[in-house]
């Protein structure tokens, strides 16, 4: 059932950050998510997870549909690229090809000045916490990064993900090359490690909080989904912050929930 956008908080403008959340709330295209969203939110974060599907890439008729929305709703956009590429791979020639995929997504999403790229550095070997030589895979990731710069990738739009591993891994790739940090706070929850420990250590090169719950065996919830405790320590945290914020969640239930505890916090 479609809850009317009229119906849910209008939380656009209303803090010192950007408030957004993802273009999947509606079971529908990019555009007409937007459409929905616009009144509401700040920004939107286009979620273009899957590279296989052509019909992932915005076309660029979409890209001007939305560039004329943006202007229209004073809203902004954030790019999630995809997260089924390999850039840490062993061989060279699938590094290259996951390069060029980032690439595709990255100059077609241009015309659209988004506020940051999220780019996940995904292992090599799916299902598990950890690549098989850490060492090799830090190394092999410098190379595509540093390979995504030469193309032109403005290193201060890119925003490397916390994922399904030790983020103390990569941070020191992060520093090296000077990128910029998402920090997932519900991967970090579901995953439970300390939220102020991470907010004190990288707080401060994050240009993007990723905010859902979890429920169960579940992340990308409600923000009803986090603990009463942690809601006090990110809600101190977004006292001081400026960058972007994305409620992550798929729903309109999940989102209708989400923007209650935000206008909590107000």
């Amino acid at each position: 059932m479609l809850i009317p956008s009229s119906s849910l908080p209008l939380l656009k403008g209303r803090f010192p950050f950007r408030l957004g959340t993802t273009s999947y709330i509606l079971p529908d295209a990019i555009v007409p998510n937007v459409l929905f969203l616009g009144p509401l939110l700040d920004e939107v974060e286009l979620v273009l997870f899957e590279s296989g599907r052509e019909d992932n890439l915005p076309t660029t008729r979409e890209i001007e549909e939305l560039a004329i929305l943006a202007g229209e709703q004073k809203l902004t956009y954030n790019v999630h690229l995809p997260t089924d590429v390999l850039l840490g791979h062993p061989e060279a020639a699938i590094r290259q090809r996951a390069c060029a995929t980032i690439m595709r997504f990255y100059e077609r999403t241009m015309p659209l000045q988004p506020t940051m790229y999220c780019l996940h550095l995904e292992n090599n070997t799916p299902g598990e916490t950890a690549p098989p030589q850490i060492a090799d895979w830090l190394t092999n990731l410098l190379y595509s990064l540093e390979d995504l710069l030469a193309a032109g990738m403005r290193r201060s739009l890119i925003g490397i993900e916390n994922i399904n591993y030790t983020f103390p891994w990569i941070y020191p790739l992060i520093r090296e090359l000077d990128l910029n940090i998402c920090l997932d706070i519900g991967h970090l929850l579901f995953q439970h490690e300390e939220l102020e420990t991470y907010l004190s250590l990288y707080g401060d090169k994050t240009i993007m909080l990723h905010l859902h719950g979890v429920e169960g065996q579940r992340d990308h919830r409600s923000l009803q989904g986090i603990s009463d405790a942690n809601w006090q320590i990110i809600a101190a945290f977004l006292r001081d912050y400026r960058g972007g914020v994305s409620i992550e969640v798929f729903s309109q239930d999940d989102l209708a929930r989400s923007l209650q505890r935000m206008e909590d916090i107000l």
